[in-house]
């Protein structure tokens, strides 16, 4: 008798493979390089160590998506994740950077510790995995996706520091590309409603270049080829304040991708145990050791791509390692991948509004499971920790006059309703509710 094979594991076509791939990396593409360009910014670096670092950060975003999608061994959660550099990076590697007795050396020695350290702490970190029932996880991905809506507004109107923030062009893009998006899922074919975001995006761009946006300057001036090699910053340098600062935030970092590892899990319907729990914090760990070796940061979930899942209901691991090998390859390509940096904001914001909009849904499809009548506590969970989780979002300088060291786990949404959702449910159901199997979620949009 034969086993059906999981929706996660499953190998599809290869046309489906490369063209889904590409899909997943397209949507990612402009977060994946968000982040060495502003850090290559603040340190004043030269274009050409610009490049470089743009470069081997989406080098490094590739193998990481591998280690997490395929794995070996103990590495690897096994689930379509795609990984990109965590923005809760940014300031720390600024500020270790930016510290003349260690300059970008000490940032990637800072880099390696903090991954060797996630290595020894993910079996300590991992057996919180029982503290994540469905009313946890279901917070978690809720506020996810709603944390994420600012973000699409601000790609919507055209990026947060366009001259013409929110012109007619810009919404009128948007607007093709959710209709598009749309249209296809009613009346496309099954291939064409998974790639209803890669063509959406695509009509956006189109429009939008007629209408005079996106600008391709960078086309011309980016070389075509360059190899990332490790140390181009010179031998790391190892201090003890830059590691502690790293490892600060690793361990936020620890947390947040314990809740999205269990969070996707269930959108994908496959439960994550504590082993694959802590197989895929060993893979954050590696992926950030060989990070800081060329001159990268430490990595996590995108969510843009789990919302694209859960668009498409594709669920397929290997579909999103392909995205993995594509970031690896465009990274040789510079000249490619400003390419695919050139699509003009307002085209990917539509695109946003889609993605982040089912996960939210995915979230509250959760939250629907949970048992609310037998169980009044339930809603207190929910409505504090949503209501906290958004404070960084809304109100996001409501929490600065708190102590230095607070700072990192109130920067993020998500740490933020780990933290909330798992301490209330501890507190008001106790460690047998902690113990209740993750329910299983069907995802929205299925093909």
């Amino acid at each position: 008798m034969t086993t059906a094979v999981h929706p996660v594991d499953q190998i599809l076509s290869t046309r489906q493979m490369l063209t889904l791939g590409l899909q997943h990396m397209a949507v990612s593409y402009i977060g994946a390089i968000a982040v060495p360009m502003i850090i290559a910014s603040a340190l004043k670096m030269s274009q050409a160590d610009t490049i470089v670092l743009i470069s081997t950060t989406l080098f490094c975003s590739g193998i990481a998506t591998l280690l997490q999608t395929i794995g070996f061994w103990k590495f690897g959660v096994r689930l379509p994740i795609l990984q990109g550099v965590a923005f809760s990076s940014v300031g720390p590697v600024i500020a270790i950077g930016t510290n003349p007795a260690v300059g970008f050396a000490g940032v990637c020695g800072a880099v390696i510790a903090a991954g060797l350290f996630t290595l020894l702490a993910a079996p300590l970190v991992g057996r919180l995995r029982r503290f994540f029932p469905p009313v946890v996880t279901g917070c978690i991905v809720t506020v996810i996706g709603l944390q994420l809506f600012p973000v699409a507004y601000d790609w919507v109107g055209g990026g947060r520091n366009a001259a013409n923030f929110g012109a007619p062009s810009f919404l009128l893009v948007a607007a093709v590309v959710v209709a598009t998006i749309l249209l296809i899922n009613r009346f496309g074919s099954p291939l064409l409603r998974n790639l209803a975001v890669l063509v959406g995006m695509i009509v956006g761009t189109l429009l939008g270049c007629a209408m005079g946006m996106g600008n391709f300057h960078g086309v011309a001036d980016a070389p075509w080829v360059t190899l990332p090699v490790p140390f181009h910053f010179g031998v790391p340098v190892f201090a003890v304040v830059p590691a502690l600062t790293m490892i600060v935030v690793m361990i936020v970092q620890m947390v947040e991708s314990m809740g999205l590892f269990l969070a996707i899990g269930d959108i994908v319907e496959k439960p994550i145990e504590e082993e694959e729990a802590i197989n895929g914090l060993r893979a954050n760990g590696l992926a950030s050791a060989i990070a800081g070796m060329f001159a990268a940061f430490p990595f996590i979930a995108f969510m843009e791509n789990v919302g694209l899942v859960v668009l498409t209901g594709v669920r397929s691991r290997w579909v999103v390692a392909v995205s993995g090998v594509l970031m690896c390859l465009v990274a040789l390509v510079p000249k490619a991948g400003a390419v695919i940096a050139a699509t003009p904001t307002a085209a990917l914001g539509g695109a946003g509004i889609a993605m982040f909009g089912v996960v939210a849904a995915a979230g509250i499809q959760t939250l629907a499971r949970v048992d609310y009548e037998h169980n009044r506590y339930n809603v207190l969970i929910v409505g504090f920790t949503i209501a906290a989780a958004l404070v960084p979002v809304l109100a996001p300088t409501l929490f600065k006059q708190l102590p230095d060291w607070s700072q990192p786990f109130l920067h993020s949404g998500v740490v933020i309703a780990c933290l909330v959702s798992v301490a209330l449910n501890l507190l008001l159901n106790g460690t047998e509710e902690a113990h209740v199997p993750a329910s299983v979620v069907r995802t929205a949009g299925r093909a």
